[in-house]
């Protein structure tokens, strides 16, 4: 096998491309290797002239070997490398890009993972998303939630053992008392189903509690929120 490195011209009208290419062939000769690659390289070339150094496609471009060098294997895998930008493929977490991307009106970052693949990281109105390409194109894709981020602030205002104990001992009505006070009937099965309206009830208190007061204070009613949703422990 034979590795070659190729440098051609196209004549495209007034524009003109130069291309450098790598090729490899099993045949000896290495300019005809060239010639033919060339000849087939935008489509099928033909020379009209057996004088002419150039091929002729489609009447209207035109393709001419420049130049033909032969390599080593070594000297063509360390530029395949090069022409493919693979010399970085295993710094694992490498940004490759990022910016805005107009086309998909998003912030990304592509970060590389080495020969594993890659990772993009956009941003949406809604959150951020994850997508994790292996080297099959293939992609799992996680979303982080806006909301996810924001502190619970419930849980930074959550009562005090004390503050819970002070309100228990304020506001719990005993059966008996509720119900004389609203004019309700004496017995649970005749009474439980209108308190549970405006009330909750603490079985380990046998008290019944407001879920809503126009006499709480603020923090009272977080206190009663959150005993009524933990009723279980009281």
């Amino acid at each position: 096998m034979k590795y070659l490195f190729i440098t051609l011209d196209v004549q495209d009208g007034e524009r003109k491309h130069t291309h450098r290419v790598l090729h490899t062939t099993p045949g000896e000769n290495i300019e005809f290797a060239a010639q033919r690659y060339v000849a087939a390289f935008w489509g099928y070339g033909e020379r009209y002239n057996k004088e002419d150094d150039f091929f002729w496609v489609n009447g209207e471009i035109t393709l001419k070997l420049s130049n033909v060098v032969e390599l080593s294997e070594y000297e063509y895998k360390l530029m395949s490398r090069i022409f493919s930008d693979d010399r970085n493929r295993n710094d694992y977490f490498q940004i490759v890009s990022k910016g805005y991307e107009a086309g998909l009106e998003r912030e990304e970052v592509e970060i590389n993972l080495g020969e594993n693949g890659k990772l993009m990281l956009y941003k949406t109105p809604e959150g951020s998303v994850v997508d994790v390409y292996n080297q099959d194109e293939e992609v799992n894709t996680m979303t982080i939630w806006e909301d996810d981020l924001t502190p619970n602030s419930d849980e930074e205002d959550e009562p005090t053992a004390v503050e819970i104990k002070a309100y228990l001992k304020e506001w719990g009505q005993k059966q008996g008392e509720i119900t004389a006070n609203l004019g309700y009937p004496r017995s649970h099965a005749e009474s439980d189903e209108l308190l549970m309206e405006d009330y909750f009830f603490l079985e380990g208190k046998k008290q019944w509690y407001p879920k809503i007061s126009r006499m709480y204070s603020e923090e009272e009613q977080k206190i009663a929120d959150y005993v009524r949703n933990n009723r279980d422990n009281y």
